[in-house]
């Protein structure tokens, strides 16, 4: 009786277990399955809308001594806004010159172009006579889109004043619009003080915000039309005569200094103020790449024959070719390629069906990548082999290229054709709508992997069950053993009275 009470109380703990095992599992099941992110165009359609954040690159660098001689720098491949290099991405920089992209486009932002803007006392007033000019005097009148050009062309100081009396009506007020469109964009290591960016302590940012600005403003056309003008004449105003304006970036313009010349540079904003050193944002293009350098705090040097050498564009030119001589974009899936043959059960004529990625897609790699390392990784959306019937083009599951371990890009697994279901099979598996023993003999392997397959499926439900089953089959054998035996000793006992 001992043995019956133990193993009664095995059988209702495995029925309690039965009831607990499959919630886990089924939670453990749900938390392995990848999550899913549907991959959107992002439109700008006035050129204003936060940009996608910035991807830090997954792989080593291409050459282990390339160093850039600045206090901080970035490179971004602008077409999947990737940080390909970077050093001290975070440090605590003063951004001189810089800041006027922020003025520039809280002026696109808010002001009318064709607006006639008014020069004052104050807006001429705690300017460095060191700094950056256009001559601008009181009681100019010139127009949002010339002061602009000022601003971008040539730096002027002044300009970043009047534009704040125009758009907020003081400075101090339009310096707080800049703080909060800097926490808006999520530059969370930024303070403005100015408008301009002449020399304050508490004016300062970080080369990774500095990225997310330049490519906010990038982004926008009419930014791009002042960030790349070399020349532009402003036309004669009240106060002065027309008067041309040259870019302060030598990478765009052999008119000043020839030698940094770069003929794939574009734009965008040069700094420079003796606590904050040489600041320098730019962008180059080449076929499919397109680079945004960024360097703050370069030096000025002097060459082996006595000259200058400003490096904020000696440094954003070796940037430039670092990027274009390492990196290149590689397609990595292509809808055409056949990445399976999974199993299909209950299929009409085949066994199998040819499976896809739905999308080609390329992605930006060091030229040292060679195609082998590239590997395929596929997950099915389920564990049980497919059933017919499919659909051409039906998603059933999703592929991912890797390099190595690390995931490149990943697209929907799709079937490459129609797989029609054969109606002469029957899934349960009793033969009905089959031709006699010939249809139950074609039906049974395909009957017993799908079993088999959903045995395997609900684990958690059958591996319990099978356990109780087991124990059942031991406890009714016990039972007819000890039966056996009761019977036995009680004919003995039955033998001895009878002999007694």
């Amino acid at each position: 009786m001992k043995k019956y009470r133990f193993l009664t109380f095995v059988l209702c703990l495995l029925l309690l277990l039965q009831c607990a095992v499959p919630g886990f599992a089924t939670e453990e099941t749900e938390a392995s399955e990848p999550a899913q992110t549907e991959s959107t165009q992002v439109q700008y359609p006035t050129g204003l809308e936060t940009p996608p954040e910035l991807i830090e690159y997954s792989f080593p660098p291409a050459d282990d001594d390339f160093w850039i001689r600045a206090k901080a720098t970035a490179l971004i491949e602008l077409n999947s806004h990737t940080i390909v290099y970077a050093q001290e991405l975070d440090r605590q920089v003063y951004p001189a010159s810089l800041t006027k992209i922020m003025t520039c486009m809280l002026a696109l932002e808010r002001g009318n172009l064709d607006d006639i803007l008014t020069v004052s006392e104050t807006a001429l007033q705690n300017l460095s006579e060191y700094g950056s000019t256009a001559g601008l005097m009181e009681g100019e009148q010139i127009s949002l889109r010339e002061l602009l050009y000022c601003i971008m062309v040539s730096s002027a100081n002044e300009g970043c004043n009047v534009v704040a009396e125009y758009i907020s009506g003081s400075t101090d007020a339009f310096v707080a619009l800049m703080n909060e469109k800097a926490e808006a964009l999520g530059m969370h290591g930024t303070h403005y003080a100015n408008t301009h960016g002449l020399h304050n302590s508490e004016h300062y940012t970080t080369v990774r915000d500095l990225a997310v600005l330049a490519i906010w403003a990038w982004q926008n056309p009419q930014f791009r039309e002042f960030a790349t003008t070399t020349v532009h004449t402003v036309p004669a105003t009240n106060k002065s005569d027309e008067r041309t304006l040259k870019t302060t970036n030598y990478l765009t313009s052999t008119d000043t200094y020839g030698r940094y010349y770069y003929e794939k540079a574009q734009g965008v904003k040069t700094g420079f103020t003796t606590p904050a050193g040489g600041c320098l944002i730019s962008t180059a293009s080449d076929g499919d790449l397109s680079f945004m350098s960024i360097v703050c705090g370069c030096e000025q040097l002097i060459d082996g024959d006595g000259n200058d050498l400003d490096m904020r564009f000696v440094e954003t030119r070796n940037l430039f070719d670092y990027g274009f001589e390492t990196f290149h974009y590689v397609q990595v899936l292509t809808d055409t390629a056949m990445l399976g043959q999974p199993v299909v059960l209950y299929a009409k004529g085949r066994k199998n069906v040819v499976v896809h990625a739905r999308d080609n897609a390329t992605v930006l790699l060091p030229r040292y990548c060679e195609p082998e390392d590239i590997s395929m990784q596929l997950r099915y959306d389920s564990d049980a082999p497919l059933e017919a019937p499919l659909a051409e083009g039906q998603r059933v599951g999703t592929v991912t290229a890797m390099y190595g371990t690390i995931p490149l890009v990943t697209s929907d697994l799709v079937t490459m054709t129609k797989v029609e279901r054969d109606s002469e099979i029957a899934p349960s598996g009793d033969g009905s709508g089959g031709n006699g023993a010939q249809g139950d003999q074609s039906n049974r392997g395909q009957t017993g992997e799908s079993l088999l397959s959903e045995l395997l499926r609900y684990w958690y439900l059958t591996v319990p069950l099978l356990l109780m089953l087991t124990l059942l089959v031991i406890l009714l054998i016990v039972r007819a053993v000890n039966v056996h035996r009761e019977k036995k000793a009680r004919r003995a006992r039955q033998r001895r009275r009878r002999n007694g």
